[in-house]
């Protein structure tokens, strides 16, 4: 695991503290993926907040969208990953 993908993972456990156990388990490449693009997000969002350009206020909203789907997706693939083990170790 990369360095950036384990700050967005990081960052996903701290935005929900209830889903910690299952960010850590899962493991796959396209999670993985995720974590790196919400790291991403994350970054491009601090830039814009602190910026004082004319689009500040859409990219703002727009990083925030972005970053709400990419939690959404998260959650999912985390689920995925559980829930694939659990059948695998019923086998």
């Amino acid at each position: 695991m990369t360095r950036i993908e384990e700050r967005g993972r990081a960052r996903l456990k701290l935005r929900f503290p209830d889903w910690r156990a299952r960010f850590d388990l899962a493991a796959s490449e396209p999670f993985l993926d995720l974590c790196e693009a919400y790291e991403l997000a994350h970054v491009g969002l601090d830039y814009w907040t602190r910026s004082d350009a004319p689009l500040r206020d859409e990219m703002i909203a727009d990083y925030r969208d972005l970053m709400a789907s990419l939690e959404l997706e998260a959650q999912i693939w985390a689920d995925r990953e559980i829930e694939g083990r659990s059948h695998a170790r019923k086998r």
